[in-house]
């Protein structure tokens, strides 16, 4: 059995089996044929809280200089 899918206005078609989050590449066999292939993206390395606290505490998101020392560093002299 064929199965057809409508594109939006917005170039989109919903793929049947397909969750949220998916990567496809899209290849073009010839005119009006197309090709899907999944890609399986890497899973992103997940951090203990520990890891982030100290990462937060080693990079300190505010300067560690006084105002007048980073001034004399950002102007031309």
């Amino acid at each position: 059995m064929l199965k057809t899918a409508v594109a939006d206005q917005k170039r989109r078609i919903v793929i049947p089996g397909a969750t949220p989050g998916e990567v496809y590449a899209v290849r073009e066999l010839a005119s009006g044929h197309l090709e899907l292939s999944l890609m399986m993206p890497a899973s992103p390395k997940r951090r203990r809280r520990s890891a982030v606290v100290k990462a937060l505490d080693f990079d300190a998101l505010t300067p560690r200089t006084n105002w007048e020392s980073l001034r004399q560093l950002t102007r031309e002299l």
